[in-house]
């Protein structure tokens, strides 16, 4: 995640022109690599919380000892959570700092105040944290740990990346266009439809994740 969002950096600020980064608005979209990495990131470990028990066999004994399958699922999915807002606030510190260091060095004024830096960090924080949760049944709905995390990859830098180029104006209500909403990165989506949009593509995966595990034989 450090090294991803150092060279967005390098790409987004160093080698673009001045004139595309004096407004608020053109530095908020540079911000949007952080909020997409810290949802990312999240994501993945949410997977990991769960596919490497189900790779390593030690789901068994985890059922052994706490049978009530949806319990343990559901304790995860807290933890996870809890992962995904430190993801989120780690990768927007880490493109806040970077970034600012950047326009310095270009001598360009930050045109972001208070308020910007409040959404990006709260609004980022959550966003990656309803992206752990989806990770995580994403996790136990695919069960396999390289099919989870090769599909929340792709999702976010294949699929979501080439949306628009087929449907305009699509990608703005998928999962990643719709955390960056709530991150202040752009004005596609009200925060609070972005909000309500993350929490139901979580709430939906987490759900099939619940009855696939439920269901299914742990062999």
């Amino acid at each position: 995640m450090f090294g991803l969002v150092a060279l967005v950096i390098t790409m987004n600020v160093l080698a673009v022109d001045a004139g595309d980064l004096s407004s608020g608005a053109d530095q908020l979209q540079d911000f949007e690599a952080g909020s997409r990495a810290g949802m990312l990131f999240a994501g993945l470990a949410g997977a990991i919380a769960i596919t490497a028990e189900l790779r390593y066999g030690t789901i068994r004994p985890t059922f052994l000892v706490s049978p009530r399958r949806g319990a343990v699922l559901a304790a995860k999915l807290v933890v996870g959570v809890l992962v995904g807002l430190a993801f989120g606030l780690i990768a927007e510190g880490l493109m806040t700092g970077d970034a600012s260091v950047a326009l310095a060095v270009r001598g360009i004024d930050n045109q972001l105040g208070g308020g910007d830096y409040l959404q990006l960090f709260s609004g980022g924080a959550a966003a990656a944290a309803l992206w752990a949760a989806a990770g995580v049944g994403m996790g136990a709905l695919v069960r396999n740990q390289v099919g989870a995390l090769v599909g929340l990859c792709a999702w976010m830098l294949l699929v979501e990346s080439t949306s628009e180029s087929f449907v305009p104006g699509f990608g703005r209500f998928l999962p990643g266009g719709a955390g960056t909403a709530l991150a202040g990165n752009n004005d596609k989506l009200p925060a609070a439809l972005a909000a309500l949009l993350l929490l139901l593509y979580a709430a939906a995966v987490a759900t099939a994740g619940m009855r696939a595990i439920l269901r299914r034989d742990i062999a």
